[in-house]
């Protein structure tokens, strides 16, 4: 093994290695730059337990909780580890049982985007605010998004009275290889400052140990579904050694952002394999499938790209964030000749098994990002993932990658690799270079999951979102073909309630809900965690989603209410700063960041 022959090399250096700087962390969006916590090697962990799963798959894991790490719910159980598929296939994961009914709770999997975003993201990254009640009173405020629990600016967890395991099961899958902790090998190094790539020991000083992968071997979303599908049926297959309680086989799966792709493909060819085992075509563990769930998703750039000038100046905020000569660009560049959608209907007749045809969607990839979406980022001075706030935009914090990189979270973990960012930019890059962005079959992915009448398929969208914004969402609801989209349609908005509170409105007919969540930005639950452990409850207990008060069938019916979502909320200024220059007409990123940047990803923070 080559970090084997690279140990007698760099072993004089280990010792020095603590007073190496960590890398200087600096969000996708901009921001500033954070020297992160100083890297070490990671010492091998303890007590690592193994089980043999009954296809023949090596599970490794520990159980975080029981050494204080983010679920201590007392009764409630956790499991962090990997499941080795073959010697450079390492895929870890972070179970959670159900804090209320473990064994008759369904499991739910939590995917985030990117690609190349790690699915810790939605366990970690959010906010919810406490009141204190006592001699005094004070507000508390501690970040998390879905997970049992949040990372606290010291370095410590409190739970999250919000998480999603208070209704589920919950399985964080970071995927593909080389996100997060999963890995291909591993060796000492550090990471190119620029791109992200690995810089072996040769090459540059040692700042930790980290994933090392071939990043082309999975560069879709199809290779990626094809991918999970062999983790999950591994997991599932060791799970009553694991986890005994735990006896429900109702699956669901959750995701975000890129996951606009990764929720229809994955949920797909999971269903597909799952009537192949079935029929008896097949081995593997059985499932019944319940509920996707897409928050701000990318589903269909064709059907989305269109909106992003539209929102940048014409959403329910009032904000108008690039002058008429941006705006104009922006919307010529979608619909001229060989404009962006011009591409996109190129990319669909390519053959995208043949570098050729990866080349042109590459080519509409470049043509969309470049020129109908990013202008926005350029010259609106407004954040990425929420319109309300300044390009240079410091929320969600992400104190949770230097607490994963604390030495007693990485043994209570499992793990002996560094926790380097919250995405992986090799991941990124390859699936930039086949034009998976613009690939159109996940709207059929989805229609064909629709028209499954026992599966159900919740959208959900954050009103303040650039990036993935509503109005691209609701778009791709409208356009989706299936035996009930006229009724649903018709259907109309009505207010989406929790505990008498009004946070949204919904469209709903039989299995098909579209929810547009107010006052949110790309991550929901970081912003109304009421309501999304409201929806996603809803979602995976078959209830309607504006009351959660009738039980749902798929014949049903559905709302009965507005044609449009005409809620708005009042305009929301820049500092002076930022409005000072974005009026000058100084380029946004420029101005935030010191240059232009990489292309956002969906789901990155």
């Amino acid at each position: 093994m080559q970090a084997v022959k690279l140990l007698a090399a760099v072993g004089a250096l280990a010792g020095s290695v603590s007073a190496i700087p960590g890398p200087v962390a600096q969000s996708k969006r901009g921001g500033p730059k954070v020297q992160v916590l100083p890297r070490q090697l990671p010492a091998e962990p303890t007590g690592v337990q193994t089980i043999v799963s009954p296809n023949g798959v090596n599970i490794t894991y520990k159980e975080p909780g029981k050494e204080g790490v983010c679920e201590t719910t007392p009764g409630v159980n956790s499991y962090a580890g990997f499941v080795n598929l073959a010697e450079d296939v390492h895929s870890f994961f972070w179970f959670f049982e159900s804090r209320n009914d473990p064994a008759n709770d369904p499991i739910t999997l939590w995917l985030n985007g990117g690609p190349g975003s790690d699915s810790l993201i939605g366990l970690f990254e959010g906010k919810y605010t406490m009141e204190v009640c006592g001699t005094s009173v004070a507000r508390l405020t501690a970040f998390t998004e879905l997970g049992p629990c949040n990372v606290t600016e010291d370095l410590v967890t409190q739970l999250n009275p919000y998480a999603w395991n208070e209704a589920s099961n919950m399985i964080f899958l970071s995927q593909p290889l080389g996100v997060g902790f999963s890995y291909g090998s591993k060796e000492p190094g550090s990471l190119d400052p620029l791109l992200g790539n690995f810089l072996n020991a040769s090459q540059a000083n040692v700042t930790g140990r980290y994933p090392v992968i071939n990043a082309s071997a999975i560069d879709t979303t199809d290779l990626a579904a094809i991918a999970a599908w062999e983790v999950l049926q591994a997991f599932y297959a060791a799970l009553p050694q694991l986890d005994s309680k735990v006896q429900s086989t109702q699956f669901n799966l959750w995701t975000e952002s890129y996951g606009g792709h990764y929720g229809p493909a994955f949920f797909n060819y999971f269903y597909q394999q799952n009537e192949a085992i079935a029929n008896g075509t097949q081995t593997g563990k059985y499932f019944e499938f319940v509920n996707l769930g897409i928050m701000n998703g990318i589903i269909d750039e064709y059907i989305q790209a269109p909106y992003y000038p539209r929102f940048a100046n014409n959403n329910t905020y009032g904000i108008k964030a690039v002058n008429d000569t941006v705006y104009d660009y922006m919307t010529f560049a979608c619909f001229m000749h060989n404009g962006c959608l011009e591409q996109i209907e190129l990319c669909a007749e390519a053959d995208t098994t043949t570098l050729s045809g990866q080349a042109v969607c590459t080519e509409a990839e470049d043509m969309c990002r470049d020129n109908v979406e990013s202008p926005y980022y350029y010259y609106g001075g407004r954040g990425v993932y929420d319109i309300r706030h300044p390009y240079d935009d410091p929320t969600p914090p992400s104190y949770f990658a230097d607490y994963l990189n604390l030495a007693s979270t990485q043994e209570a973990l499992g793990v002996d690799t560094n926790y380097t960012t919250t995405a992986n930019d090799e991941v990124y890059f390859a699936f930039q270079q086949t034009g998976d962005f613009v690939y159109i079959n996940l709207l059929e992915d989805l229609e064909q999951i629709l028209n499954r009448s026992t599966v159900r398929v919740t959208l959900v969208y954050g009103d303040a979102d650039y990036i993935c914004n509503w109005f691209g969402g609701e778009a791709v609801s409208l356009a989706a073909q299936w035996p009930h989209a006229q009724e649903f349609a018709a259907a109309g908005y009505v207010p989406f309630m929790v505990d008498g509170v009004e946070y949204g409105e919904t469209r709903e007919y039989g299995n098909f809900s579209f929810t547009r969540i107010y006052e949110s930005g790309h991550e929901v639950p970081y912003y109304q965690p009421i309501a999304a452990l409201g929806f996603f409850s809803r979602a995976i207990g078959l209830l309607d989603m504006p009351t959660g008060t009738t039980k749902v069938d798929g014949t049903n019916g559905g709302t009965n209410g507005t044609a449009v979502a005409t809620h708005t909320e009042s305009f929301v200024p820049l500092p002076a700063t930022t409005s000072s220059a974005a009026a000058a007409g100084t380029s946004a990123a420029t101005t935030a960041a010191g240059s232009i940047p990489m292309r956002f990803r969906r789901g990155d923070s």
